[in-house]
């Protein structure tokens, strides 16, 4: 099932619709593919009107990002790339609503207790950053192929997501309430990536945009990038960037100014 056009949500409960469908498992259409329902008023369809009853935007981005997380736990890495590839439309404001794609933010990095999709989420890209995998697959080259497809839409996730969360002055609120994943598990993960520069750089991209944003956003952040020798990891992938990969070397010169000031 390829996606060529159209809205990324659609496609994916359309997508989980056909695959549960090959797989014998049956397809609950009304709560799917109908969330909107009409309600008929005597009096106002009289007047020509006519009452709808929407779900509320909350729901829809609980429901979305509830299938997207479905998708990650299984085993199949087709699967497992839609989700990532409908989480990071659903945190891009050009590609939903501004609104929607703020709370898609917010859910993903809030240390919620009662909400474990967002634990499953960050848990999964934990994975990725630090096993290059999500399952013990001890793969061939196909499966090899698969898992750095995945790594780098984790490392593209989160850079939308901070990006966008700084632009709307709400991720250094966010560190503060999550701080042991961001200190402990998030920046390690993304100076090695940084340092992997010459063998991924489309990684290192990423990863050096999401370090510039942090470390705008947190001073302990900051601290505890310069303790993993960020300042080195970003200096070293910007002189790679200037003669193999100009976009990665951009990439990095924010981090590198932040750095040299704190040091």
């Amino acid at each position: 099932v390829q996606k060529r056009r159209g809205d990324t949500i659609s496609f994916l409960r359309d997508c989980r619709a056909i695959l549960n469908a090959a797989e014998g498992d049956g397809v609950d259409v009304p709560s799917e593919a109908v969330p909107v329902h009409i309600d008929f008023d005597t009096s106002s369809a009289m007047a020509g009107e006519l009452k709808m009853e929407e779900e509320s935007g909350e729901d829809i981005l609980t429901k979305e990002i509830g299938s997207a997380v479905g998708l990650i736990l299984r085993d199949e890495l087709d699967l497992n790339i839609m989700a990532f590839e409908c989480l990071i439309a659903l945190v891009d404001p050009l590609r939903t609503l501004p609104d929607v794609a703020l709370n898609a933010c917010k859910k993903i990095v809030a240390n919620d207790t009662k909400d474990t999709s967002a634990s499953e989420i960050r848990g999964a890209i934990a994975a990725l950053l630090r096993n290059g995998s999500l399952h013990d697959d001890e793969g061939d080259a196909i499966i090899s192929d698969f898992n750095e497809i995945l790594k780098n839409l984790a490392l593209c996730l989160l850079s939308k997501t901070f990006a966008n969360m700084l632009n709307k002055r709400c991720l250094e609120t966010a560190i503060q309430d999550n701080s042991e994943w961001f200190l402990d598990t998030l920046i390690p993960s993304l100076v090695d990536a940084v340092k992997s520069a010459k063998d991924r750089p489309h990684d290192a991209l990423y990863a050096s945009d999401c370090l510039s944003n942090l470390l705008r956003a947190s001073k302990d952040l900051l601290k505890r990038a310069d303790e993993e020798n960020a300042l080195s990891a970003l200096e070293e992938a910007k002189a790679f960037g200037s003669t193999h990969h100009k976009s990665l070397a951009n990439a990095t010169e924010k981090g590198i100014t932040m750095l040299e000031s704190y040091s």
